[in-house]
Formats: structure tokens, sequence, C-alpha cells
């Protein structure tokens, strides 16, 4: 993976064995992306690639420029760092050092610990371990109050960090979560909960489906469009 600058659009370069065509997308973090089959050479890899987003420099002014509003939504950089500033519960909260015993939110502000402040690695290792932990708790609390008014009986709640999607709800009853929703607004991530228990009495997203969503949360879709309009900012957090 490298990064290109040879045309108007910068990007990033990314060989991958099981490409097996030049492929364009945009990364919440990288911006452009550009996937090359691993057999190309770099020389031809870079022509190819600068002819081909020549070719469809609309789609990727448009789609660069989306991303850019989009990351503005949340006013945040994405950085977890002293100073970082990254979105939870959908604002904007600074991370800083403090005489604090544990990671604690305080006025905008993330506090550390300074002896966890002290190392990098250490900071982004128990920032994203605490953002974990308040996504479960944030769930949790939610679950408590919608699952006895929707009549399901979820079994188990899974904190991760998917890619493709922000929740799913598995037939055994295991509700999988995306830790990202703790910074998202907390009436996103209340329809994705309402949105994951409706599944476990109506797979797909047919008309009893959207019934049962709609009578607990009329608005669900409203506010899982705002998600996604906000997802990169929320996917762009490293």
């Amino acid at each position: 993976m490298s990064d290109k600058s040879g045309t108007r659009f910068p990007y990033t370069l990314v060989r991958s064995p099981r490409a097996k065509r030049l492929t364009l997308h945009i990364d919440p973090e990288r911006g452009l992306e550009a996937v090359v089959p691993a057999r190309i050479g770099e020389e031809r890899a870079r022509r190819d690639v600068e002819a081909f987003i020549e070719e469809r420099a609309a789609w990727v002014e448009r789609s660069l420029a989306e991303l850019r509003d989009r990351r503005a939504a949340l006013g945040t950089d994405g950085q977890l760092v002293l100073g970082g500033l990254i979105p939870y519960a959908g604002r904007a909260h600074r991370i800083r050092s403090a005489e604090v015993t544990a990671i604690s939110v305080s006025r905008g502000e993330i506090l550390v610990p300074e002896k966890v402040a002290s190392s990098e690695t250490l900071l982004r290792a128990r920032l994203t371990t605490w953002l974990r932990r308040r996504a479960r708790s944030v769930a949790e609390q939610m679950i408590v109050v919608y699952a006895p008014e929707m009549k399901v009986h979820p079994t188990r709640l899974r904190i991760g960090d998917q890619s493709s999607r922000w929740g799913s709800a598995s037939a055994d009853g295991t509700i999988s979560l995306s830790w990202r929703l703790v910074m998202a607004p907390p009436s996103c991530f209340e329809a994705v909960i309402v949105h994951e228990l409706a599944h476990l009495r109506a797979r797909g997203h047919g008309v009893r489906f959207r019934q049962l969503v709609e009578r607990h949360l009329p608005d669900e879709a409203a506010r899982m469009r705002e998600l996604q309009r906000l997802a990169p900012a929320l996917g762009a957090v490293r």
C-alpha cells in the first residue's frame, strides 16, 4: 500500500492478490483508494489507475466532497492521541491528560490518567477498550428497556468492529453491535438497537418487520439515515 499523487486527486494504491480488476473506493480514513491485482507491475498500475481516476473524475470529486462534509458533520479529526478530537455520544470531545484514576468524560473532554497518556500505544489501546465497554454498557441499558416492550429475549450481546454494518441479530438470539455506535448520537444508537431486536421476531425487512420497528420507534428510518451520513466520521477514529 502506498500513497500516490500523480493526478489532481491524491490516492492510496493498494495491491491485492485477491483483486481481479482495478477498482476505486472511498475509505473513511484514507480517502480515495485504488485497488489493483498484485500481479500488475508498479509502472502499469500507476498508469492504469491515473487514467481510470480521470475517467471517473466527476464521481471521485463528488465522493471526496461528501466524505469531507460527513467528517465535518461531527467536527472531529478521529485521532486517538492526546489532543485528538473524537466523537462521543454525537458530540466532539477532546482527549486530555488529567489527574484521574480512570478514563472519564467531562464537559466535552475525555480525561485520561497521566500514566496512560505517557505512552501513545497504551493510550490508543486503553481508549479503544474504554469505548468498547461504554458501547456495551449503553447497549445493555437500551436492551433492558426495549426487549420487554418488543417481547423478545436476546441471549447474548457481542461488541465488535464490523466494517459492513452497524449490527446484526442471529437466530440463536445473539445481538452483535459495532463499538463505534457509542460515538454516534444516542438517537442513532437507539435506532440500531430497535432494528436488531425487531429481527429476533421478523427476519428480513418486510412489512412485518417495518410494522414492528415503527410501532416502537416511528422515526427509526430517519435515524438510520443520519447514522449513515455520519459513518465516515465514526469510521475514521483510529
